[in-house]
């Protein structure tokens, strides 16, 4: 059996494999849990003001926040006036600040930025500064242009639709603290200047001299995680880590730079940036040897071996997923952590150590503990109810069937047939109190005999028949519907 399950949160589409089993369930892919792999931490959205959730384990969810917002659940407000982006996060996620489109880029435009890097050296290997583009389709070719780092060198590429232009710039000098950068193209013609280096220029192979470029204006980073999703030229495997500002623009020579966005300066959207110079770290304390991640805005405490929660304040148990190792009992079972280790409560159909092994059930056997029952969905009893069952029992309590209108201390209506001290006793409130009937003799409890039961009422009036021995109730009135809404419980009851 195979079932179809659309993931929130702009996943992708997961194909569940189930078994064949009548009580099937689904085997979930990492980080979804329930019967339809329909559950993760993202699915009470944890996260404020338009953040992406994305869900760190079943039950924990980490908060990448949207531009202008910093902290664990993105609550926080933050003014910024040099972004600060932290490249690729370990979820795939760049951070990024998108500006309205500019439609006058098609014959001429020219950039002037600052940037300044941040302290590791994956920040010089392939690293995405500013993009804007689409992928193009037939003769609309893939227009775009791009600025990025590669192996220590600026460089600025732009294709107008027949051909991929670039230009490199010289290694950077790493003693430099803030780097400068002046690009352009006038028509099939662009060029790069970095920091105190020549000029360098370079053409696009092909006639065309216009460049399609109507979207978004992206910096630091891109919105889609995939680096598959830009042009193929365009392409760089990181974002930007470390810090942009003071991004100008013009679109003819003859005019001045003027600022990004509309208004001036403001973006349009962005993720995790964060404002250059300060972490969002300094708030957050993550405990018992957590360490804070800093991802621009975002933040989040990575736990050591053990703990788990936003801040590790909380004891990893040993049913837990992220326990290592994992627990091992099989999909659609359910593990119940013991003093020493655990242990899994099987599934109907199900049985072993780990409840790996299928069974078929002809005459069910109740251990008498709380996780051994049966259930049936709800069905008409309202007005009469009929049982009829052969038991052999083992002990001289316990529960035979049982339905209520809760399963709660206040239970509301219910009807109960049941073990007591060995007789056999039917229990039932329409809401005007219980009714009890009791068998005249008791059961053979030592499991050598096998007892036949009829019992149910019409009305209000009530009747238990055990082994073709009759008790029926003597009421003359009383309250005469049932009304419950749990399944119908055999062998014990739901915890």
């Amino acid at each position: 059996m195979v079932h179809f399950h659309l993931c929130p949160n702009d996943a992708s589409l997961y194909v569940y494999t189930c078994s064949d089993a009548e009580d099937w369930f689904c085997e979930c892919p990492p980080l979804y849990t329930g019967r339809l792999c329909q559950f993760n931490a993202c699915e009470r959205n944890p996260c404020g003001h338009g953040a992406t959730c994305i869900p760190k384990s079943p039950l924990e969810a980490v908060c990448l926040c949207p531009y202008g917002r910093q902290g664990l659940l993105c609550d926080e407000p933050i003014n910024i006036t040099r972004a600060r982006f932290s490249g690729s996060d370990e979820f795939g996620y760049t951070s990024f600040v998108a500006y309205s489109s500019i439609p006058s880029l098609s014959f001429f435009y020219e950039f002037k930025l600052k940037f300044t890097l941040a302290n590791n050296s994956s920040s010089l290997k392939d690293n995405l500064m500013l993009f804007a583009g689409h992928k193009g389709q037939g003769d609309d070719g893939d227009d775009f242009l791009v600025l990025g780092l590669r192996n220590g060198r600026v460089v600025h590429r732009f294709n107008l639709g027949s051909g991929v232009a670039v230009i490199f710039s010289d290694r950077l000098n790493l003693q430099t603290n803030i780097h400068t950068v002046t690009f352009g193209r006038s028509k099939r013609t662009g060029w790069l200047k970095v920091d105190g280096q020549r000029n360098r220029t370079g053409s696009s192979p092909g006639p065309l001299l216009g460049l399609n470029v109507f979207n978004q204006l992206f910096v630091g980073g891109y919105n889609e995680y995939t680096p598959e999703l830009l042009p193929l030229g365009s392409r760089f495997r990181n974002g930007f880590q470390g810090c942009i500002f003071d991004v100008q623009f013009r679109t003819r020579r003859d005019r001045k730079f003027q600022m990004l966005g509309q208004p001036a300066g403001h973006p349009a959207f962005g993720r995790s940036v964060g404002q250059c110079g300060v972490t969002p770290c300094v708030h957050v304390h993550c405990r018992n040897g957590g360490t804070c991640v800093d991802s621009g805005s975002s933040v989040y405490c990575q736990c050591p071996f053990g703990w788990k929660g936003a801040l590790c304040s909380e004891t990893v148990s040993v049913c837990d997923v992220e326990h290592t190792p994992p627990p091992l009992c099989a999909h659609g079972s359910t593990c119940i952590p013991l003093p020493n280790g655990y242990t899994c409560q099987c599934p109907l159909g199900t049985a072993g150590l780990y409840c790996e092994k299928a069974v078929t059930i002809s005459d069910p056997f109740f251990s008498g503990n709380q996780s051994s029952w049966m259930s049936f969905p709800p069905m008409s009893i309202r007005h009469r109810t009929v049982l009829q069952l052969q038991f052999q029992p083992l002990s001289p309590d316990g529960i035979l069937v049982y339905t209520a209108q809760h399963l709660s201390a206040r239970s509301g209506d219910f009807l109960c047939l049941s073990l007591t001290s060995g007789f056999v006793q039917l229990r039932y409130n329409l809401g005007d109190g219980p009714h009890i009937l009791q068998s005249v003799e008791r059961v053979d409890s030592r499991g050598r005999t096998w007892h036949s039961v009829t019992a149910g009422r019409v009305g209000h009036q009530g009747f238990l028949n055990l082994d073709n021995k009759e008790t029926r109730e003597n009421v003359t009135g009383g309250m005469a519907t049932l009304d419950v809404a749990t399944d119908i419980f055999i062998g014990g009851c739901q915890p």
